[in-house]
């Protein structure tokens, strides 16, 4: 008699818990335990030069998962989801560092500035934000924009209001692409503005979207941990346009979004798409045969 031959199921390979278990213990460390401490207001924690999760993220990964670069530029995000175990292990590891006082949170934070080309904060000094922007560089900003303000006799500097502007009116003929844009003056006026506190933050990050480029509601409501509805509330009213350039916010996938109250439904185009898309042609922005913007967004708030 034939014997039988028994054929067996491959086994399969349980999933990586301990993978699963990483992921959450460094989100725990970003999100709740660094934030923690930086608004525990200790000896040490109070001189720490950030104070929300995003940032301890962009510093924390910079060092341990971009190392010569942004970290953005070596995995996707959401980061967690994307990092191996050994980026999550040392991720993790320098946050105990840090909250141990192991790792000078300046020096990291400064490092992971000039990695991005941005200015680095002035070491050994409390430190605190207003509105999502460090004392130091809001009193920079407000001191000169005053200075500007005071100057006579000289020429009016591209960002600054010209008869035409005031109105609300976009100048007839385009900055030039290449010219460096100085929201000093901007900066300074929303500060000072009696917006609240979350229109303040979005329009203050909406400065940093570079002429040329584009953004979405989505990229500056994850940057600030709030929702694209939020933002284009935020956004509905702004009394700064276009100098402080909400027509650079699109919508995810391409659409134009919002403008001037305005968004368009079922379809059909806002009241004012084609002035949106007429600014944003004359920065240099392309849109396609469809009427949808051509390229990735900017992402890259700090």
């Amino acid at each position: 008699m034939l014997s039988e031959i028994h054929t067996q199921e491959p086994i399969m390979a349980p999933p990586d818990s301990e993978l699963g278990r990483l992921q959450e213990e460094w989100k725990e460390m970003f999100q709740k335990t660094l934030p923690g401490a930086a608004t525990s207001k200790t000896s040490s924690e109070f001189k720490w030069p950030v104070h929300v999760d995003h940032c301890f993220a962009r510093i924390i990964l910079d060092s341990t998962v971009g190392i010569d670069t942004p970290w953005m530029e070596k995995i996707k995000s959401p980061a967690y989801k994307n990092m191996s175990r050994e980026q999550l292990e040392s991720s993790i590891e320098l946050g105990r560092k840090i909250l141990d006082g192991e790792a000078d949170l300046v020096e990291l934070d400064n490092r992971s500035l000039r990695l991005r080309g941005k200015e680095e904060k002035a070491s050994g000094k409390a430190s605190g934000k207003i509105d999502g922007v460090s004392f130091a560089k809001r009193k920079r900003e407000v001191d000169d924009g005053e200075k500007e303000v005071k100057k006579k006799k000289s020429p009016p500097r591209a960002w600054e209001p010209s008869d035409q502007t005031k109105s609300g009116q976009h100048p007839e003929k385009p900055l030039d692409k290449k010219e460096k844009e100085d929201f000093t003056l901007w900066l300074k006026k929303i500060a000072l503005s009696e917006k609240s506190s979350f229109q303040k933050k979005v329009l203050t990050v909406l400065c940093q979207v570079p002429r040329g480029r584009y953004t979405t509601y989505a990229a500056i409501s994850k940057y600030l941990s709030s929702s694209p509805r939020a933002v284009g509330n935020a956004l509905r009213n702004n009394p700064f346009a276009p100098h402080v350039p909400c027509h650079r916010v699109l919508a995810s996938g391409g659409g134009l979004g919002g403008f001037h109250g305005s968004w368009g439904r079922n379809g059909k185009e806002g009241l004012h798409d084609e002035k949106k898309r007429k600014l944003l042609r004359e920065e240099g922005v392309k849109f396609d045969g469809k009427g949808k913007v051509v390229g990735s967004p900017w992402e890259r708030f700090s």
